[in-house]
């Protein structure tokens, strides 16, 4: 028989403690075998408990629980971190998945929800609420953006141009939305061609769609 997954409770609110252990108690492949609110208390439920997986705030009172993770991930590799909290600013998630936590999950998960994102995480999964995967993944398309535009060696202004470009406008077009002169337009887009190593305009416009520029 597969022993339960071993889960330790991290939270300095003694009554949402109480709330995850009684939600999971209904769970026979599901153990919670330990609970801490503050980071000497984690580390001495980790050494004792040997919890699989480990559900942290990232608020315990004073205490930085992206610290708490990123800590526990270097000094207890094997542990799998789920952040359980009602914060869902940018600064919290980015920092928490930065410091390796492998799920993203809003106190306000469902019943069912929880228990199964346990299950996926101690299986090697990583997960966020739905809520938030939109924002992780409009983030990653711009930094994914950024650098491909750094490996072309593309401006901001580079990209607005492609853009028009893609949109089929002319020369003057551009210039007009840009504030620019037809010549200078007209320019730049040469630049442009000889910077992405193309022979013309519908060649730039695949490659910058191929690169994610645009």
């Amino acid at each position: 028989m597969t022993p339960p997954i071993r889960v330790l409770i991290v939270d300095d609110h003694p009554i949402v403690r109480q709330g995850v252990r009684s939600l999971l108690g209904a769970y026979p492949d599901i153990r919670v075998v330990g609970e801490a609110d503050s980071p000497a208390a984690v580390e001495a439920q980790i050494e004792a408990r040997h919890p699989d997986v480990i559900l942290l705030d990232v608020r315990l009172g004073a205490y930085d629980g992206i610290r708490i993770a990123r800590d526990l991930h270097r000094r207890y590799p094997s542990c799998k971190i789920i952040i359980l909290t009602t914060y869902d600013d940018d600064e919290y998630l980015y920092g928490a998945l930065e410091a390796g936590a492998h799920a993203y999950l809003l106190k306000d998960v469902s019943l069912e929800e929880l228990p199964s994102a346990i299950r996926q995480v101690y299986a090697g999964k990583r997960l966020l609420s739905p809520e938030l995967m939109d924002r992780v993944l409009t983030r990653f398309q711009s930094l994914a953006m950024q650098k491909a535009a750094e490996d072309l060696g593309v401006s901001a202004e580079d990209q607005a141009l492609l853009s028009y470009m893609a949109d089929g406008l002319t020369n003057r077009e551009i210039a007009r939305q840009m504030h620019y002169s037809e010549a200078t337009v007209k320019k730049k887009v040469q630049e442009l061609l000889e910077t992405l190593g193309v022979a013309n305009r519908t060649q730039a416009v695949a490659l910058a769609i191929r690169r994610g520029l645009i």
